[in-house]
């Protein structure tokens, strides 16, 4: 079987979920729309959406479904409030916001009471050799961004993963657009950076065995 040596360098397509496709990537944060859906058809469209941000921002495996649940209880009480068409860019903006919480609290808690597991979602159409490639190189991808601050982190997953402009990520976060392009270059070299040392690490492994 085949394991992946590299990682992805800073500025690729990913696609770090198996059930994920180019088709399926989020909306622009602009699309235009009728109106606002009821939170049912909210949930059903954008749960997956949601799922995936939290678990790319860092929440931890075993929180993501309660996490994705408090992300659209938020939405159910300020329903009234969403602008039509704006549901999606209003949904990152909470997950956001929750994940930033998750990741404070994980940050001030103990060591040993933190997850450090991630959840992966494994795609039944791949064959075995295939899903390890996928699985090792969502487990790498999972160590870079959880080494990253988490501005920077943001920055790069709501751009390179997400395909979300600049210029939204600004709006998104409430900073100048300036501000949001340089978190984006310095996420970039950070991305870079260690991916680089992660790269290292496991050659110097496979050496030793």
């Amino acid at each position: 079987m085949s394991v992946p040596s590299t990682l992805p360098s800073a500025g690729a397509s990913f696609q770090d979920d198996a059930s994920a496709s180019s088709a399926a990537r989020a909306p622009a944060l602009e699309a235009a729309a009728d109106g606002v859906p009821d939170l049912r058809t909210l949930f059903q469209r954008h749960y997956g959406l949601v799922w995936r941000l939290l678990r790319r921002f860092g929440v931890p495996a075993a929180e993501l479904d309660d996490q994705a649940q408090e992300v659209f209880w938020v939405a159910a009480r300020r329903l009234a409030d969403l602008q039509p068409g704006r549901e999606t860019a209003f949904l990152y903006g909470v997950a956001l916001r929750v994940a930033s919480n998750v990741m404070r609290r994980e940050k001030a808690a103990p060591p040993s009471a933190r997850s450090e597991q991630f959840e992966t979602l494994v795609d039944p159409q791949p064959s075995p050799e295939e899903q390890l490639d996928q699985h090792q190189a969502r487990k790498l991808l999972d160590q870079v961004l959880g080494s990253m601050p988490l501005e920077l982190r943001t920055a790069f997953v709501l751009f390179e993963l997400e395909g979300i402009s600049v210029s939204e990520i600004a709006e998104l976060e409430g900073i100048p657009v300036g501000t949001a392009s340089s978190r984006l270059r310095r996420a970039r070299q950070e991305f870079s950076a260690i991916s680089k040392r992660l790269q290292a690490a496991r050659a110097a492994r496979g050496a030793r065995r």
